[in-house]
């Protein structure tokens, strides 16, 4: 009865009278363990063993649902202390964790009332907008301030090739006309890269400006050269063109203290080769040499210079062994004209014939002159019995016994021409093989030589026959 009694006094025990108690337990200690009964009896007392007397920090106190006085309190906080202050390691901790409270607590305290001024100041860091808006123009500050945060400034890295022009390099040639220009060399463009930086505000373009330039392609530089000569200019001709006689000159091999090679008739052609000064290089028929500046015109300057050097190659091919078997090279009106107008001719009759004889050179390959000297020289002029009667104007066929019978006869005097064409063409002028103009081949059977001796070996029996037809054709060149 007495244990419980005791042991239910201990639990109505507080705190403050066990630390107590536990502090004098510790002052007495060594007269304690002397007596080691009197020491049991005192904890079976207190219900307290000896292992926790040493660790009070895991005693627990009873809890009660009295309230303890403010006194109370206030003891138990400095008996707290004081053990605390008794050791001074764990004392100079506590300072120190104490220290590092207050001065985080007035750290919070200091941020707290910072940011409440910070915060008073932003809810209108721009005064009182009603006073602004007193203006006949107020700006719309918020939507400025909202239009400058949205916006988003890019670059942009791009190109842009451009063009670059040629340059043009002039030199002067004597061999052209003066002024007159040539382009030796095609001027070329090149091409060069310029790299840009475009800058961007949203879809603005606020700024661009060039990185570098890079060539892609380097231009080409154009030649071009310029004549110098007045010559050319005058005569309206360059080099290579055909220039003609004015009077009869020499070619010479030479332009000073020179030999001449050979005569050059009036309105014979040349080939300008070269102007030096006053003199001009020339060809003429394969031969190359120099004549005088001042013997030369053109078509330009001289007209009708043409069509009469037309007509003295014609003149000049005309020789006694001349090539009878190609054309003369005068047109329809060249026979009309030299043809015509004859008093020897009493009945018209070569005169109305002259389409003919140039229709039987054009389609047989036969010297159109020669056949109408042939007819001339055999006819009369067209006025024998066989021409006028026969339309026989070669007396072709005739033998000396008996002519008139045995000549051959014509419904027209074209028939007769065109017949004797095309048997000298066929057995007189060309060997055996040749085609002619109608498709017929020629049979070569009397021919020795393409010329008038030829014709006449078997043609004629008269030796002199060729001569006496010659001097016709040089009658009717010479009218030309």
């Amino acid at each position: 009865m007495q244990n419980n009694t005791n042991d239910g006094n201990n639990e109505n025990r507080n705190l403050s009278e066990v630390f107590k108690e536990l502090q004098n337990s510790r002052n007495s200690s060594s007269n304690v363990s002397s007596n080691k009964k009197v020491h049991k009896t005192s904890n079976k007392n207190y219900n307290i063993k000896a292992s926790k007397v040493v660790k009070p920090k895991k005693v627990k106190p009873q809890k009660t649902k009295q309230a303890k006085p403010k006194k109370q309190r206030f003891a138990i906080i400095k008996n707290k202390f004081y053990i605390l202050k008794s050791n001074k390691k764990k004392f100079k901790q506590f300072v120190i964790v104490t220290y590092i409270y207050i001065v985080i607590v007035f750290g919070l305290i200091a941020g707290i009332i910072v940011y409440a001024i910070n915060s008073n100041k932003t809810e209108n860091p721009y005064g009182d907008f009603a006073k602004y808006e007193k203006n006949s123009n107020p700006f719309n500050i918020s939507q400025i301030l909202l239009n400058n945060t949205e916006t988003i400034r890019t670059k942009e890295n791009t190109y842009r090739d451009k063009e670059i022009p040629y340059s043009t390099k002039f030199i002067e040639n004597s061999s052209l006309p003066k002024d007159e220009k040539i382009v030796k060399q095609k001027g070329v463009p090149g091409l060069e890269r310029i790299n840009i930086v475009r800058t961007y505000e949203g879809e603005d373009l606020i700024d661009e400006s060039t990185s570098n330039i890079s060539i892609l392609k380097a231009p080409v530089e154009e030649i071009v050269e310029v004549g110098t000569s007045d010559f050319l200019v005058n005569y309206n001709v360059h080099l290579g063109d055909i220039m003609y006689i004015i009077n009869t000159t020499s070619l010479m091999d030479s332009m000073t203290n020179g030999s001449e090679i050979c005569k050059i008739t009036r309105y014979m052609d040349v080939a300008l080769l070269e102007v030096i000064g006053e003199w001009c290089k020339v060809s003429y028929d394969g031969q190359e040499g120099y004549v005088l500046a001042s013997a030369l015109t053109s078509q330009s300057a001289t007209p009708g210079i043409v069509s009469q050097n037309k007509v003295q190659r014609i003149v000049s091919r005309l020789n006694f062994n001349m090539q009878l078997n190609v054309k003369s090279g005068l047109s329809l009106a060249d026979f009309k004209r030299v043809l015509s107008g004859e008093s020897k001719d009493k009945n018209k009759v070569i005169e109305q014939n002259a389409e003919a004889f140039y229709n039987a050179e054009q389609k047989y390959n036969v010297n159109g002159i020669l056949l109408a000297a042939m007819a001339v020289h055999e006819s009369g002029w067209g006025t024998s019995a066989i021409s006028l009667q026969k339309k026989n104007l070669f007396g072709y066929g005739a033998y000396d016994r008996d002519p008139y019978n045995s000549a051959y006869s014509y419904d027209t005097y074209a028939e007769g021409i065109d017949f004797v064409a095309k048997m000298l063409a066929k057995t007189y002028l060309n060997p055996a093989g040749v085609t002619l103009g109608d498709g017929d081949v020629s049979t070569g059977r009397y021919y020795t030589s393409p010329t008038l001796i030829g014709i006449n070996t078997k043609y004629s029996t008269d030796p002199n026959w060729c001569t006496k037809v010659f001097s016709y054709m040089t009658y009717f060149y010479d009218k030309l």
